[in-house]
């Protein structure tokens, strides 16, 4: 349990330095907690490479629609990605993100980026930014942070096809570009092999 509550301090003493924290983030922080806590005692509960990815019932940030992925149905290849303004590395991993799926939704591929700021605002002032045209979410309830038991911040799950877990990145720096566009260009094949097999 150490280990987790020490990737979620960064995040609660930014809130705490932040004036006027919103409920918002209280929950997002209590629900992070709780994953620690109860992590610790059964880690099974956490989403682990080869898992399935949990279920988010989220608000698209520009207009407040209601985005809905079911389990198994994130597809056909996902990157989701937490992130928040006040953090520096999701700055940088932006504008890549943003690259990599103009270069392969035509195959296939998104990114699903979910913010977790405790001010929407803040968050709509980073896009202003830094603007990309991929689905931006938020989760009001922080219950989607929580259940991704999040390592750290920025942190990004790449999903198959068949909505499992694949790979997980914790923060970003830009030697790991080509290893996530790799492992992207690999669960695209895994998804095209698929398909031709398919009568």
């Amino acid at each position: 349990m150490s280990r987790c509550i020490q990737s979620l301090k960064p995040t609660i003493a930014s809130s705490k330095r932040r004036r006027g924290v919103g409920s918002t983030a209280r929950r997002v922080a209590r629900g992070l907690a709780l994953a620690c806590l109860v992590g610790s005692a059964s880690p099974s509960l956490a989403v682990q490479v080869g898992e399935p990815a949990p279920a988010c019932s989220l608000e698209l940030l520009r207009d407040g629609s209601r985005f809905h992925s079911e389990k198994m149905a994130w597809g056909p290849v996902t990157l989701v990605d937490f992130w928040a303004s006040w953090c520096a590395p999701c700055a940088h991993a932006f504008p890549f993100l943003d690259t990599l799926e103009h270069s392969l939704e035509e195959h296939g591929f998104q990114v699903v980026a979910i913010n977790v700021d405790e001010n929407r605002p803040d968050a709509i002032d980073f896009l202003s930014r830094h603007p990309v045209d991929f689905t931006v979410a938020v989760d009001p309830t922080g219950e989607c942070p929580a259940a991704f038991d999040l390592p750290g911040m920025p942190s990004s799950f790449l999903i198959d096809h068949n909505g499992v877990v694949r790979f997980i990145h914790r923060g970003f720096r830009p030697a790991v570009q080509q290893q996530i566009r790799a492992e992207v260009e690999a669960l695209l094949a895994e998804t095209q092999k698929t398909d031709s097999h398919q009568p």
